[in-house]
């Protein structure tokens, strides 16, 4: 160790700083940037922290912004600590020198203040000094990348008003510190301005005290260095105590990560608001907020997490509980090309969980090569463009249809009605289509008939009138059918899609998606396996009143067992998620029972009216919003989420 006087002390740190290979790490709370330029002297591909004092807007008066331009110029580190007293430098890990003097005139140059300093080699008292140096720099903030403003005041426990001293989007998740442990979560929900260059018409108002010392405020705002503004700005709120707002932040929860190794409670509702002048912090690679990812409504951790994409403005993965899907059902809402279908396929892709079996109701063939997954993880059930009643009353409406009404007046229709009661049942188990195919029955049907009366020509030329409208397939494949269907209730395969695509009938879509969640419902009564069906476009499965060409009647099986899944399903580890573009024509009843609801981009004014009870009085900001998300961007909300967020997925 050697001491050092009052004229050593600048140039050992210069011949100190001018060894440095790595590294250089100064603390100093007053610094001025001509001498920190002289000091550093074009040093270049070092890392370079130095932590200044903030404590009142003095410190950044004395500490100017040139300081700013240099650490910037050198692609440093600069943190802020209210507290700092300490005076010492850091070169490679190897030689320190530690003082009296700060990084000023001064404190360094001859026509300063008496000050001393010592030069310290040893590695023990080094490596003591650095991990000290870590210390404080884990208490000081880091205002280039962590700071985005303060609390000004607050209205109640879940609401504040706050100053930002950057840009930033609406709807930004923030950091809020309550102490060396705990947080609050804050969502940005509304932004405002105030311009600075009219604050005079302010003197009456709520800002009086603020804007009493408006030179200091100008002088802030002066400087060039947009970095040493912040910080100015910053040491100004630690001295005053006054406010203004330019931001209403919405507290979401209180959350300490200490309590998650304790095993105690995990999230809190905000009870007490945040204190006036509490920072606001960024979120950005926030390790602790992850915990609160992956806990549910009710607070508790999740059953099973599974990521499907990243909070609104951060880089931090959210999930989804799926255990809340499967017993509590979810709603996926939005406008064509919003990323309804997207995020249902990164849910998917991220579920490791081999105890779940999916079965989606493909209507469009979207799923199979859109899933980034494992091919051999998908049974991949491709119907062909098949005709398929199931009633009796379907058989009579499309002879209807094609000119041929049969109202059971004459033995011959009471016969054929009867054939068609025979064979046509709701029910896969014992659907004629097992072992006949449409073709087969409707030729028997013919048989039923006089040999020289009008309903034999009639029902021979409705079968050649089927066959041309809808192709050879659509009499002859039934049997090949239900041989898919019953094969994909066996297999060992982790989701089985159901592809639609390929059918043209719509009465005929509903009817073998119908008669395939009926079996589903019953042999989920028999297994301990958790199950989801997955309805895309489920407003023609389960439409509201009045919407389309398919009834929300018992003459529709598939509206039937979407609202018996919606509401029994739960009993049986049978989940159902419901995607739609148009919320306003599914049925409401249904869309009632889906306790999680994914609320994409929409437009239509009925469907808005439609997803308006999901939405919180404090959050009608992001109900607004609505019409203006982009693609990829989604609001989530219920019981398989902490709290209603935005979230960000990966389209494509």
């Amino acid at each position: 160790m050697k001491i050092l006087t009052k004229e050593e002390i600048f140039p050992a740190l210069k011949q100190l700083v001018s060894q440095a290979k790595k590294e250089i790490l100064i603390v100093s709370p007053w610094v001025k940037g001509e001498v920190l330029d002289k000091l550093l002297s074009e040093k270049e591909d070092l890392n370079i922290e130095i932590l200044i004092r903030s404590s009142k807007l003095e410190d950044l008066l004395i500490t100017d912004p040139y300081t700013f331009d240099i650490i910037q110029k050198y692609n440093g580190k600069i943190y802020l600590n209210p507290d700092l007293h300490s005076k010492f430098v850091i070169v490679d890990g190897k030689k320190a020198i530690v003082g009296s003097a700060n990084i000023t005139k001064a404190g360094l140059f001859e026509e300063g203040n008496i000050e001393t300093a010592v030069l310290i080699e040893n590695k023990k008292e080094i490596e003591k000094l650095k991990d000290y140096y870590h210390q404080i720099k884990k208490r000081s903030i880091d205002v280039q990348t962590q700071v985005f403003g303060f609390i000004l005041n607050s209205l109640n426990s879940r609401e504040a008003e706050a100053i930002l001293i950057r840009k930033l989007p609406e709807q930004t998740y923030v950091k809020i510190p309550i102490n060396q442990e705990a947080f609050y979560l804050g969502r940005i929900a509304v932004i405002k301005s105030i311009n600075l260059g009219i604050v005079s018409s302010f003197a009456n108002t709520v800002f009086k005290n603020l804007l009493t010392k408006t030179d200091e405020i100008k002088q802030i705002f002066s400087g060039e260095n947009q970095l040493w503004q912040h910080s100015a700005l910053l040491s100004y709120l630690y001295e005053n105590s006054e406010s203004f707002y330019i931001a209403n932040v919405e507290i979401l929860a209180e959350f300490n990560p200490k309590k998650i190794k304790e095993k105690e409670s995990i999230l809190k509702t905000p009870l007490e608001p945040p204190k006036a002048g509490t920072l606001i912090l960024s979120l950005k690679k926030e390790e602790e907020i992850k915990n609160i990812l992956r806990i549910n409504h009710a607070g508790y951790e999740m059953g099973t997490p599974v990521e499907f994409g990243r909070i609104f403005n951060t880089d931090i993965p959210v999930f989804i509980d799926l255990d809340k899907i499967t017993t509590m059902h979810m709603a996926v809402l939005g406008t064509t090309g919003s990323g309804k279908t997207t995020f249902i396929r990164r849910v998917l892709e991220h579920l490791h969980v081999k105890n779940v079996r999916v079965f989606i109701f493909d209507l469009y063939g979207e799923y199979y090569e859109g899933l980034r997954m494992d091919k051999s993880l998908l049974e991949h059930v491709v119907f062909p463009d098949v005709l398929f009643p199931i009633t009796a009353e379907d058989m009579k409406e499309t002879l209807k249809e094609e000119g041929i009404p049969i109202q059971e007046k004459s033995n011959e229709e009471r016969r054929i009605i009867s054939l068609f009661r025979e064979y046509f049942k709701p029910d896969i188990n014992i659907l004629a289509f097992k072992e006949k195919n449409l073709e087969d029955i409707l030729i028997e049907a013919v048989s039923l008939t006089d040999p020289s009366g009008y309903l034999r020509k009639d029902l021979i030329e409705f079968i050649d009138i089927l066959k041309r409208d809808y192709g050879e397939n659509a009499l002859t494949k039934q049997v090949e059918v239900v041989k898919q269907i019953m094969s994909s209730f066996e297999s060992k395969k982790n989701i089985i899609i159901y592809n639609l695509n390929y059918i043209t009938d719509a009465k005929s879509r509903v009817n073998l998606s119908g008669t395939i969640m009926k079996e589903l419902f019953r042999r989920a009564k028999e297994t301990d396996e958790r199950w989801m069906v997955v309805l895309e476009e489920a407003q023609n499965f389960a439409p509201e009143k009045g919407f389309g060409e398919i009834p929300a009647s018992s003459e529709n099986i598939s509206y039937l067992m979407a609202r018996k899944i919606a509401t029994e399903g739960r009993k049986f580890n049978l989940g159902l998620i419901a995607i739609t573009q148009r919320p306003a024509n599914i049925n409401k009843y249904v869309l009632s029972q889906l306790n999680t609801q994914a609320i994409f981009k929409l437009i239509n004014r009925n469907d808005l009216d439609a997803v308006s009870v999901f939405f919180e009085f404090s959050k009608e900001d992001v109900y607004s919003l609505l019409p203006l998300l982009k693609p990829g961007s989604v609001f989530i909300t219920g019981l398989a989420v902490p709290f209603g967020l935005l979230a960000e997925i990966e389209l494509g």
